[in-house]
């Protein structure tokens, strides 16, 4: 068949193996360079699908999201039990370890070791763990300077100054750090790269922040008992604890995610839809920015705890989305590996026998979808036609 938007002769299917596109218009695609009828990491979905795993975890398999899901529900719900009885040391393990141990799993189950290496994932975590500590401290310590008023200045200037522009701000630049850090090492600017190695990277690194910046500023609540006495309503801590264990992590992990995979996004050369090379940078950075200004001025203005949890929520779906478009992005317009379209290969989301291409022709999912590791094992053993496995028998 001859595809409608690459205009290249390819095996018959319902996507274009070269290109991705679908091979006839379908409802929802939108343009012919979003292609948004099926989300490239899980083309089961639709880009603009609610699903928080293939956004979050985008490199898994279809078969192992259900449990990843099943692991974020429990998270979630352990941590609203321990808010809502007042268990505080709990309560603050599972803001500052939940997300960030289901982050690990996600990493083991899709081979990062293998295909990132140790030291370089340990150094996301070192980096962002460190910088994370030291955030809090200086967060502390600004706090009350404004709290002195020191200036001399009225205390809502200096507040809006240094909390709704420096600490934010601080932490979004300290969060990204390490992200930009590795992207500059000379191993990985002069090696291949892959924009899922800079999500995972820039995603982890800033998971790592997120829970060290908040295990430093929770810690000093310990000295108080395990059980909170302080006599505030319960729904005081489940409110606190969803804004600083799902909503922070989540809008961190994003973030973090999106700019580490603009960072590692090397793009195609064979096809005129293409984004400009640095668009995606520029605008993965101005959306972080946005997004934590907006957070800091949900902490200025004097607002119900209702509407500030609303609002962290808010942005973290925001950043949710954004992190899924810029995936299917950059899934779609990656420079692919080396096509072998007279090999067969097992798809891993529809597990199909199909050409090996950049698209599975059968369901369109992206051959970046997948580690590096696994791309590698299903080609070594490539699946072998019945006519030929029958013919050996004889």
């Amino acid at each position: 068949m001859n595809c409608r938007v690459c205009h290249r002769e390819v095996p018959t299917g319902e996507f274009c193996g070269h290109c991705g596109a679908t091979m006839f218009r379908r409802r929802g695609d939108g343009a012919d360079w979003l292609r948004a009828s099926a989300y490239a990491a899980a083309p089961t979905e639709r880009l603009w699908s609610p699903s928080l795993t293939s956004t979050l975890f985008p490199t898994l398999p279809r078969r192992v999201r259900p449990a990843f899901l099943a692991a974020l529900v429990v998270v979630i719900g352990l941590l609203v039990i321990a808010a809502a009885t007042g268990l505080q040391a709990p309560l603050i393990g599972l803001v500052g370890f939940g997300l960030p141990v289901v982050f690990i799993a996600y990493l083991r189950e899709t081979d990062a070791v293998a295909d990132l290496g140790l030291r370089t994932l340990a150094a996301a975590v070192v980096m962002g763990s460190v910088l994370g500590i030291g955030w809090a401290f200086g967060a502390d310590a600004a706090a009350a300077y404004t709290d002195d008023d020191a200036l001399g200045l009225p205390l809502s200037t200096v507040k809006l100054l240094i909390v709704d522009l420096a600490i934010p701000l601080t932490y979004l630049l300290l969060m990204l750090a390490p992200i930009v850090a590795i992207r500059m090492a000379p191993a990985v600017r002069s090696g291949a790269r892959e924009s899922m190695d800079g999500f995972v990277l820039g995603s982890l690194g800033a998971l790592s922040f997120a829970a060290a910046s908040n295990i430093t500023r929770l810690a000093p609540q310990l000295a108080d008992g395990l059980v909170d006495d302080d006599g505030r309503p319960g729904i005081h801590l489940v409110i606190a604890g969803a804004i600083q264990g799902v909503a922070v992590p989540l809008t961190a992990a994003a973030v973090g995610g999106t700019i580490g995979a603009a960072l590692w996004f090397s793009r195609r050369e064979d096809t005129a839809l293409r984004p400009p090379r640095y668009a995606s940078i520029l605008s993965a950075v101005a959306i972080g920015v946005m997004v934590y200004l907006l957070m800091g001025l949900l902490e200025f203005f004097p607002l119900s705890r209702n509407v500030v949890m609303g609002g962290y929520a808010l942005l973290a779906v925001a950043s949710l989305y954004v992190a899924r478009v810029f995936i299917h992005c950059t899934l779609l317009y990656e420079a692919p590996d080396t096509a072998a379209p007279d090999e067969p290969v097992l798809c891993p989301q529809c597990e199909l026998v199909v050409p090996d291409m950049p698209f599975c022709p059968s369901c369109g999912a992206a051959a970046h979808a997948a580690s590096r590791t696994s791309r590698a094992a299903r080609r070594a053993i490539r699946p072998i036609p019945a006519s030929a496995s029958a013919s050996d028998d004889h």
